[in-house]
């Protein structure tokens, strides 16, 4: 038998798990275009609708952050099951929501699923796919984590318009019973521990990261509701900052861990972490930014809101496993360096562009920023896998995908803070959505640079190791004759 051969069963695990993970971020960027609506229905401000997503997010994060130690603890195929059930009744729950608290309730349900299914569907890469081949299958991966985020809007643009909100739930609910039923035959990985390792989950831990990660997330939500020079923003960024040396000093001190952060000692691992994080940051924040744009600047529906993401969002998935075959033939940087130099230009030229931003600049701009998150997106996580042994790679996949989605909700609430701020001013709504994305883009845009500047630098690390590498062996072969 081939062993490098991939089993149809092996595929099927895959797209399982990845339909739960796509299917949970679709419906939570759809839901960006029916923020009036909701707030309108249910009579609760924009502000407290915006929780449906910042909540969610949060609670994915959070999970994510557990995943390592629940992957070790139970069968793959039970957390399938787990995860896809979750959603089906997280989905019936915000179809038929008659208040905002259970409309809210239910989004929380769907975020345990998300967040066991997304760090899943790459652990079966992990442990399913051969070396030579986790390049591209990382890419097919991540074309539906990041493709979800940019086809949201479109998807829930179009349903919201022509019928309403709930169908955004009611239409993907018979998908993930087929594919509860799909994953239930083709999921059959074993525990992923060691005979006689022990397992202990650091649940104080647990809650203080938790505490740090919703603390972030409010405090820039506070600069939103009162102002960056309110004293609610500043005493919230405190305390938070507080909170996050108080358990980098815990997890130093922990014989337990809930994440293994010492993986960040490795220069490489945590310059990759960084990228991925602002790929992800950029790519869920432009997500909800582009359609306010659309419809409060170019006075376009919600339905053409979403169309105009459309082309990017399925060019970004065409290229994404091609763009993981280079990086299996041609080594990570090649990829990376494309996509991180496109994430740039795009952000680059969309703040330069602001004032003169028509519908056919933004739909052009964003498939050019979607063909960077294509050509990096998945390549990064897989190189920063390369960069440990096979046992901790599970550590790397919770981790990154959990600064995903955080760095999703972070990308969120701060762009959104910063139109929310200027609302405060009691002036005119375009005036201040048009400033209000100009100084998005160029938040963006720094990011886009610090990302470019980790390939750059993680280029230079290992060209210098090799050299080291070498010269060591040069030395060591003179030195025996």
């Amino acid at each position: 038998m081939d062993e490098n051969k991939i089993s149809l069963k092996t595929r099927l695990a895959i797209v399982s798990a990845g339909m739960i993970s796509f299917m949970g971020i679709l419906v939570e960027t759809s839901l960006n275009v029916t923020m009036n609506t909701l707030s309108n229905q249910f009579n609760v401000s924009v502000g407290t609708v915006q929780w449906i997503t910042t909540a969610y997010l949060l609670l994915v994060t959070i999970m994510m952050a557990a995943m390592a130690f629940i992957m070790r603890k139970f069968k793959f195929r039970s957390i399938f099951i787990f995860s896809a059930t979750a959603f089906i009744v997280g989905s019936i729950v915000c179809a038929i929501a008659g208040t905002f608290w259970l409309l809210l309730i239910g989004r929380m349900i769907q975020a345990v699923a998300t967040g066991l299914a997304t760090p899943l569907m790459f652990q079966i890469i992990n442990v399913k796919i051969p070396s030579q081949h986790v390049g591209t299958y990382n890419g097919v991966a991540s074309m539906l984590t990041s493709l979800s985020p940019a086809l949201g809007p479109t998807y829930g643009g179009i349903l919201n318009t022509l019928i309403n909100w709930r169908w955004i739930f009611w239409v993907v609910l018979p998908l993930s019973i087929i594919v509860l039923i799909m994953g239930m035959s083709s999921i059959d990985i074993p525990v992923q521990h060691k005979d006689g390792e022990k397992l202990s989950f650091d649940g104080f831990g647990m809650v203080w990261l938790s505490l740090v990660l919703i603390g972030f997330v409010w405090t820039f939500n506070e600069a939103g509701l009162a102002g960056w020079t309110s004293a609610a923003f500043w005493i919230s960024l405190i305390i938070s900052i507080l909170l996050l040396a108080s358990y980098a000093w815990y997890n130093s001190k922990s014989a337990r861990e809930v994440l293994d952060f010492g993986l960040l000692k490795k220069k490489a691992v945590w310059l990759h972490l960084v990228n991925y994080f602002v790929l992800a940051f950029v790519n869920i924040g432009i997500s909800w930014l582009l359609p306010m744009v659309a419809e409060v600047n170019l006075h376009q529906s919600s339905m053409v809101a979403g169309l105009l993401v459309l082309p990017g969002a399925l060019i970004g998935a065409i290229i994404s496993p091609s763009t993981g075959s280079i990086m299996d033939k041609k080594g990570a940087f090649l990829p990376l360096m494309v996509g991180n130099i496109c994430l740039l230009a795009s952000v680059v030229l969309f703040f330069f562009l602001n004032n003169v931003m028509t519908s056919m600049i933004l739909l052009a701009l964003f498939v050019i920023l979607r063909i960077g998150v294509a050509f990096s997106f998945g390549n990064v996580m897989g190189a920063a896998s390369q960069q440990v042994v096979p046992e901790k790679r599970g550590d790397i996949n919770s981790l990154f995908n959990m600064m995903q989605q955080y760095a999703g909700a972070m990308g969120t609430v701060i762009l959104a803070s910063v139109v929310s701020s200027l609302e405060l001013h009691g002036g005119s709504t375009v005036a201040e959505t048009r400033q209000g994305s100009a100084i998005d883009y160029l938040i963006l845009s720094v990011f886009a640079a610090v990302a470019l500047i980790t390939v750059i630098i993680n280029k230079s690390t290992r060209t210098h190791v090799a050299k080291k590498s070498l010269t060591d062996s040069a030395s060591s072969v003179v030195s025996k004759n």
